[in-house]
C-alpha cells in the first residue's frame, strides 16, 4: 500500500467541476473516487483533514468497510492489517464466511439492529485500539451535508485562510493532536475530556456529540482493564443472544447503543 499526501490528491480532481457547488452525479463518482484511492492508500495529517471536505460520516463508514474486504485497518492513515479477520454476513445466512486464504472466520458478524458494541469486535476492523479510537474520532467531526449542498468545496484552495475555522480542514482536531496535547497538561490535572472541551476547532455538531464521544474513550479504558481485548473469544450461534448480554460491558453505560452508530461493527 502506497502513501497518498494531499500534493498527490490535488491532481485527481481536476477531473471534476470546479464550480461552486457540484450536481449529485459528481459527488457521487467523487465519492467512488475517493473511496478507490482509500482503498489502495493510506493517507497523512494534511490529507486526512482535507478529505473532511468530501466525506460524511455514512462515505467514510463505507469506506472503512471496503478497506476491511481487502484487509485492511480501516483507519486510513494505516497501512497495516486487523488484527481478526471477519467477514459481515447478511440477517438471512446460514452459512460460512470464507477468508481469502482458505480457512474459515472466526467471528460471524450479522447486520441486524446495533444492541451493543463488544469489546474487542473493533480488532475486526484495525490494527489496534488507537486506531479504532483515532478513526471515530475523526469519524464524528465529518458534516452530515450533502456533498452536493456544500459550496467552494472544489474552488477554495487547502486549508484556506481567508476562511473560518469552522470550514472542514480548518476545523478538523486529530485524536493524536488531543493526546499529546494532554501528555503536555495531564502534570496539570487535566483530563482528556478538559482538553477536547478546551481545544478550538472541533466541528462537532454538539455539546452531547462531544460529551459521548469522550465517554465512549473512557468507557473503553474500563472495558479494556475489565477484559481480555486480544484473547479469543469463542461464541456459538446459539448462545449469541446471551453472550452479548453478559460480562463487563453490558454493564457500562455508553455501549448500549440505539440507531446511531459509532462506526464499529455491532452484533
Amino acid at each position: 500500500m502506497e502513501l497518498l499526501d494531499l500534493q498527490s490528491f490535488i491532481p485527481k480532481l481536476s477531473t471534476f467541476s470546479s464550480e461552486e457547488l457540484l450536481t449529485p452525479i459528481e459527488a457521487s463518482k467523487l465519492s467512488f473516487t475517493i473511496t478507490e484511492l482509500l482503498i489502495d492508500h493510506y493517507v497523512d495529517y494534511p490529507l486526512l483533514k482535507f478529505l473532511s471536505r468530501f466525506l460524511t460520516q455514512e462515505s467514510y463508514d463505507d469506506i472503512v468497510e471496503e478497506r476491511n474486504i481487502e484487509h485492511q485497518c480501516g483507519y486510513i492513515l494505516c497501512n497495516q492489517t486487523p488484527k481478526q479477520q471477519v467477514r459481515r454476513l447478511s440477517s438471512h445466512s446460514n452459512g460460512v464466511t470464507v477468508c481469502s486464504n482458505g480457512g474459515e472466520t472466526k467471528f460471524q458478524i450479522y447486520n441486524r439492529k446495533p444492541s451493543i458494541i463488544l469489546p474487542n469486535t473493533f480488532l475486526s476492523q484495525y490494527c489496534c485500539k488507537d486506531h479504532y479510537q483515532a478513526s471515530l474520532f475523526f469519524r464524528n467531526q465529518l458534516s452530515q451535508e450533502a456533498v452536493f449542498a456544500r459550496k467552494n468545496i472544489m474552488v477554495a484552495q487547502p486549508f484556506p485562510q481567508d476562511y473560518p475555522s469552522s470550514w472542514f480542514e480548518n476545523g478538523i482536531t486529530s485524536l493524536e493532536e488531543i493526546l499529546a496535547k494532554h501528555r503536555e497538561l495531564k502534570s496539570q490535572g487535566k483530563s482528556i475530556a478538559d482538553v477536547v472541551k478546551m481545544m478550538n476547532g472541533l466541528s462537532m455538531e454538539d455539546d452531547q456529540e462531544a460529551e459521548e464521544l469522550i465517554k465512549l474513550i473512557e468507557d473503553f479504558e474500563i472495558v479494556e482493564k475489565e477484559s481480555n481485548l486480544n484473547g479469543d473469544v469463542d461464541f456459538d450461534d446459539d448462545d449469541e443472544d446471551s453472550a452479548v448480554t453478559d460480562g463487563p460491558t453490558s454493564k457500562i453505560e455508553g455501549y448500549i447503543t440505539s440507531n446511531k452508530s459509532f462506526g464499529g461493527y455491532m452484533v
